[in-house]
């Protein structure tokens, strides 16, 4: 009776042939193309993603982060110092067990810019309060020029030493690190015409005329920059210590444009 009713659905149920389902080599491939997936979406890196591809397209591409640990240090686009671009720099590129030591080395840096800086202001208030001489305000010029220079080669020569994974750079840091270490401490203790160290309290004989507010403030000032050369002297051990405790080993799967400069 169905037959004569609906003949057409009885002979499409017969006529239709029974699903194979998947083959056992399109589960393989689906499953190798989502562990690519997932490895492209978490590292970021390129090469996941063109493996991806290159297995028939079967799932959409991941979306390539443009920067962050792993991917390309664009080394020639300068960009530090902001008010006068040098070095290309940027904390986001590092690894995270690199950043923290990173911080500290460019924090070193900017101590000793911002001391020298200090620096030059007190010894131009001292001369035109106790008539001291003019030289002292050219050696203090001389010396915001010179020091943050050195700074900040050591400096960088441990950021691009670690980034790039370069033993050189790293090995020629810490002797770099040790000497501004030790001339930080003549500073914050030795005077010497501008440079105001702690033991110019102690001198039988001012150094800032019979003035009294002139023995105030240069007081006041060596107590300060001495205690802000000492802080930096301690900060560069801190960072030459955590520097060797990174162990760097060389890197021959480097992800970087160029090889670091010889410094």
């Amino acid at each position: 009776e169905l037959h004569q009713r609906h003949p057409d659905l009885v002979q499409s149920t017969t006529k239709r042939p029974p699903d194979p389902g998947p083959t056992m080599a399109e589960i393989i491939k689906s499953a190798a193309a989502a562990a690519m997936a997932h490895k492209a979406s978490s590292l970021g890196q390129p090469r996941a993603a063109a493996g991806l591809q290159g297995m028939g397209g079967t799932l959409p591409s991941p979306s390539v982060h443009v920067a962050g640990p792993g991917m390309d240090i664009k080394w020639e686009e300068f960009n530090y110092p902001a008010c006068f671009p040098l070095i290309h720099f940027d904390i986001a590129e590092l690894p995270f067990r690199l950043r923290k030591t990173v911080r500290l080395l460019n924090l070193s840096f900017l101590l000793v810019a911002f001391i020298c800086a200090l620096n030059l202001v007190d010894t131009v208030v001292l001369t035109g309060m106790a008539g001291l001489p003019a030289m002292w305000v050219v050696q203090s010029l001389l010396n915001l020029v010179l020091l943050p220079t050195a700074q900040f080669g050591s400096f960088y020569m441990a950021y691009r030493g670690l980034a790039a994974s370069d033993l050189l750079l790293v090995h020629r840091f810490q002797f770099a690190q040790l000497a501004l270490c030790v001339l930080g401490v003549v500073c914050a203790t030795v005077p010497y015409q501008c440079i105001n160290g702690l033991l110019r309290l102690a001198s039988t004989e001012s150094a800032w005329g019979e003035v009294p507010s002139a023995e105030a403030f240069g007081a006041v000032a060596a107590i300060v920059e001495s205690m802000l050369w000492m802080f930096s002297a301690c900060l560069g051990v801190l960072n030459l210590a955590q520097v060797r405790r990174m162990r760097v080993l060389p890197s021959m799967n480097c992800a970087y444009n160029s090889q670091p400069a010889m410094l």
